[in-house]
């Protein structure tokens, strides 16, 4: 046994009470969301119930390396769904992709600034917690850049939160969405085949194996999602992921998301949630206008454009774009378009920063 899996053993003897405790709380929302037949009801039903629980003292426990290895999952079922004229439609994503930079530009700054002024956080603080570049990714960075990490996760996993929550409902209400009950392609194990299923295995740990030391955004979903796509669209994989297997991946995720509220105090949480949700508020009505402007120039389907600007993850925002029908390949160019571009600049805002937290 590897010590990086006999880590992972001892740390589930440790934790499996709080770890059965919160997969239990979050299969109840998942479950009581799928009964109101609402959107993305296995992810959202156990992040709302978790999150719940979380804010009202109930130590909520899922390790994030189970998460990641949900996103296994993910990557293989978003892969299966790429389309063989995705490189064709890259050209025509230019000018949507330029309008995403363009984006960041623009709504950095006022929520910087508020940040600063109203919610008094240094500026190394509100760069990371105001960037639209990912839960994760945006807490390391800005952890390593001298920022505090507690206050930027809170203020991004809120936006998430928040992103994941009201995006589908709009739909639902001012775009006719109806939700079909269903959490993925329709594949089932009783109709994988041995062999495909052990190729889809195989192609999505292989992208996972090669993304990692690549330093490829979420290697956990990009690899599979890279390796699996280009099986699909040459016709070398036909498998599907299986529907149940998708369920219980994103009933882990919505578990996960929700404990990030862990270990933090009522009022700290409220205090947070509040600039959060005002920010996230902003930026998520700033993308809705940005969207409905940029599918005026290019003609690109708004929905669709609506998620590529959207705040939140690469995963969740995958996840929510999949449940709407919308071109998962379209939708993770963009968003990874806008993350380089936030990693880009760094160093170039970076001495700025330091310099405005001095005074």
């Amino acid at each position: 046994m590897s010590l990086e899996l006999k880590s992972k053993v001892i740390e589930i003897k440790e934790n499996w009470r709080d770890l059965s405790i919160t997969l239990a709380i979050g299969l109840m929302g998942s479950l009581f969301f799928v009964y109101l037949e609402l959107p993305l009801p296995w992810v959202i039903g156990a992040l709302f119930t978790t999150t719940c629980a979380a804010i009202m003292g109930q130590r909520m426990w899922v390790p994030n390396w189970l998460r990641s290895n949900s996103h296994l999952v993910l990557g293989a079922l978003f892969g299966t769904s790429v389309s063989p004229e995705f490189l064709d439609n890259i050209v025509k994503w230019l000018p949507s992709m330029f309008a995403v930079t363009a984006y960041v530009v623009l709504v950095m700054p006022p929520i910087m600034l508020y940040l600063v002024k109203v919610s008094r956080i240094d500026a190394v603080t509100a760069y990371f917690s105001a960037a639209p570049g990912g839960l994760l990714p945006m807490t390391l960075l800005g952890g390593a850049m001298g920022g505090d990490e507690k206050t930027i996760s809170l203020i991004q996993s809120s936006r998430i939160i928040l992103t994941v929550l009201l995006i589908p409902f709009a739909f639902n209400i001012f775009g006719g969405y109806e939700p079909t009950g269903s959490v993925g392609t329709g594949g089932s194990f009783k109709d994988l085949g041995l062999s495909e299923g052990l190729l889809l295995l195989a192609l999505s740990m292989a992208g996972f194996m090669i993304a990692r030391p690549l330093k490829i955004p979420t290697p956990y979903l990009m690899g599979p999602m890279i390796f699996v796509a280009v099986g699909s669209v040459t016709g070398f994989n036909t498998a599907e992921v299986p529907d149940s297997l998708v369920a219980i991946a994103q009933w882990i995720i919505g578990s996960n998301i929700g404990a990030m509220f862990n270990n933090v105090k009522p009022k700290v949480v409220a205090r947070t949630l509040v600039h959060g949700s005002v920010t996230s508020a902003f930026m998520i009505l700033f993308a809705a206008g940005a969207a409905a402007l940029t599918h005026l120039v290019t003609g690109l389907p708004t929905n669709g454009l609506v998620l590529a600007f959207a705040p939140g993850g690469f995963a969740e925002m995958a996840l929510v774009g999949f449940a709407l029908g919308i071109d998962i390949a379209f939708l993770v160019t963009h968003q990874l378009t806008r993350y380089f571009f936030v990693i880009f600049m760094i160093p170039l805002c970076f001495p700025i920063l330091k310099k405005l937290d001095k005074r």
